[in-house]
C-alpha cells in the first residue's frame, strides 16, 4: 500500500496503519486517509459539497491523484484518499452538529425514515432466523427492540413534512466512539432531515453518560430556531434503536463478540427513562404529544 501512495499521491510514507475500513498515515503533519469506495457513495455529490465546503469549514480534503482525478483504481478496487484538518480528538457536540447543518441546503428530496426502517427491520429479521442459534443474546433482546423500532415507524408515519422543508447537512452513521473528524468527512456527509444528527447525538449522549446533554439542549434549541415539524422528527428518530441495530449488524457481519449488546441492554431501563426524561423536556417547549408506554413505565 505504501506503494500505491507514492505511486498514485507522490507521497513517501514510512508507516501506514490499517482500520477495518481505512489506511490512515502521517504526512507533513496532517493525517491522511485512504478509503475503499463503497459502491453506495454518490461521488459527485461529496465531491461537490467538499469544494463548496474547503475554505469555509474545517471538512476533510478529498486529494486528487496524479492523474488529477479523486478515485483511484488498484487491483479492481476504488479508493479515496482524504487530507484532514480538524482536530481528530475533538469529541463531537451539538454546537458543531447545528454549525454543519447551517452551511448547505437542499431541497425537495424524496425521504421516508419509515420505509427505510422497515426494509431495514425486514432485512434484520432475516438474518435472525438464519443465524439465531449462534445469538442466544441477540434473540431474547430483538423483539423489544423491532417493537420500538414500529413505534417509531407509527409516530413519523403521522408527521406531515411542508413542501418546502429544508434539508442540511447530516451523516450517514455518528457512533458512539467517533470524534468530531467523523462529522467533517466528506464520505460519511449526506443531506437529510436536521433531526437526524440531533437524535443521534442525543441517544448516545446516554451511553457516554454525558451530564451536561440538557445545557447542551438549552444552547441548541436557543440557536437552532427548530420547528415543530423538526421536533417531531427528532421524537421518532429517538424512539428508532439504530445503536441496538447497528451493533447487531456488526455481530452478524463482521463477526463481533455478541456480548457486546449487554453494554445496552443491561442498562435498557435506564435508558428508558432517559428517553422519557428528553421528550418530556421537548414537551417543555412544543406541543408534542408523550409517548405513553415510556412514560406509565415509571409512573
Amino acid at each position: 500500500m505504501n506503494n500505491f501512495i507514492e505511486y498514485f499521491y507522490n507521497i513517501k510514507i514510512q508507516k501506514i496503519m490499517y482500520n477495518n475500513k481505512y489506511y490512515s498515515f502521517i504526512y507533513n503533519g496532517y493525517v491522511y486517509k485512504l478509503y475503499i469506495l463503497d459502491n453506495n457513495i454518490n461521488i459527485n455529490m461529496i465531491i461537490d459539497i467538499d469544494k463548496r465546503l474547503l475554505g469555509h469549514t474545517l471538512i476533510s480534503e478529498i486529494i486528487m491523484n496524479k492523474d488529477r482525478e479523486y478515485i483511484s483504481k488498484y487491483n479492481g478496487v476504488n479508493y479515496i484518499l482524504i487530507k484532514i484538518y480538524v482536530n481528530i480528538n475533538k469529541s463531537i457536540s451539538l454546537e458543531e452538529i447545528n454549525y454543519l447543518a447551517n452551511t448547505l441546503y437542499m431541497e425537495k428530496l424524496n425521504i421516508n425514515w419509515g420505509k427505510l426502517w422497515s426494509i431495514k427491520i425486514d432485512y434484520l429479521e432475516d438474518l435472525i432466523n438464519e443465524n439465531g442459534k449462534k445469538y442466544p443474546i441477540i434473540v431474547d433482546s430483538f423483539n423489544y427492540f423491532v417493537g420500538m423500532a414500529e413505534n417509531a415507524i407509527s409516530y413519523y408515519n403521522d408527521i406531515i413534512i411542508d413542501n418546502n422543508y429544508k434539508y442540511v447537512i447530516s451523516h450517514k452513521k455518528i457512533n458512539i466512539y467517533d470524534s468530531v473528524e467523523s462529522l467533517y468527512n466528506p464520505i460519511n456527509i449526506i443531506f437529510d432531515y436536521r433531526a437526524r444528527d440531533i437524535a443521534e447525538y442525543i441517544k448516545i449522549a446516554f451511553f457516554l453518560n454525558k451530564k451536561n446533554i440538557y445545557n447542551e439542549l438549552d444552547n441548541y434549541i436557543s440557536n437552532a430556531n427548530l420547528s415543530l415539524t423538526d421536533i417531531k422528527l427528532i421524537i421518532a428518530r429517538l424512539l428508532y434503536p439504530s445503536f441496538y441495530f447497528d451493533m447487531y449488524e456488526d455481530i452478524l457481519n463482521y463477526n463481533k463478540e455478541e456480548k457486546m449488546i449487554l453494554n445496552i441492554t443491561d442498562k435498557l431501563g435506564d435508558y428508558e427513562k432517559y428517553l422519557a426524561s428528553v421528550i418530556n423536556y421537548f414537551r417543555r417547549f412544543y406541543d408534542v404529544p408523550e409517548i405513553p408506554w415510556l412514560n406509565n413505565i415509571y409512573k
